[in-house]
């Protein structure tokens, strides 16, 4: 049965990489650390509905200020942990109906998804004009920022705020992910999006 409230899509960048170039005898530990990641960040911040499949995470909380919180927070720690054990994270936040269960689907859903896959950075943007904005802004929840995207217009939007290591840490995060294969350089496919 449909029902409408906020929806999350967060998936790893560059996790065709990570599958790539993690050692065959690594692999399911590199995996179950990511899971693991989302288990602890869902129950921690009482996220009820949460789906893990492959790198993506599917998530859900009700059309209230206390349910976008919810999931602002989640994706906070999914950003922050996931980067220091170099799990780059993109995400999305949409409003709108859905059904979720064993197939989970809607309007939400798809505009989650659509606006997590035209970002080209680590970070997590809210759609525009989602209900109960006005009483999370702050640097500790949502700050108003122009993510980057792969093209279209450039327009200012709702985003999770998050610490943001400097530079060089950042960096040395990215370098340590199986995104970037030992003997790679840092490219700017990668460069944008840090």
């Amino acid at each position: 049965m449909a029902q409408t409230g906020y929806f999350l899509a967060a998936d790893i960048l560059g996790f065709s990489g990570v599958i790539a170039n993690t050692p065959e005898g690594r692999l399911d530990q590199r995996i179950q650390q990511w899971a693991s990641l989302v288990e602890s960040s869902r129950t921690q911040h009482g996220v009820m509905e949460c789906q893990l499949f492959s790198d993506t995470v599917f998530a859900a909380a009700p059309s209230s200020e206390g349910g976008l919180r919810c999931l602002v927070s989640f994706a906070r720690e999914l950003l922050t942990l996931g980067l220091e054990q170099s799990f780059l994270v993109r995400g999305a936040i949409a409003h709108g109906s859905f059904t979720w269960g064993q197939l989970t689907y809607g309007r939400a859903v798809i505009e989650a998804h659509q606006l997590e896959s035209r970002q080209n950075w680590i970070g997590v943007a809210c759609q525009g004009g989602i209900p109960h904005v006005n009483n999370l802004w702050g640097v500790d929840e949502l700050v108003c920022y122009l993510p980057p995207m792969k093209g279209g217009r450039m327009q200012a939007q709702p985003a999770v705020s998050w610490r943001v290591p400097d530079a060089t840490r950042l960096t040395e995060l990215v370098m340590l992910s199986e995104t970037v294969r030992d003997s790679d350089l840092l490219t700017w496919e990668i460069g944008e999006k840090m």
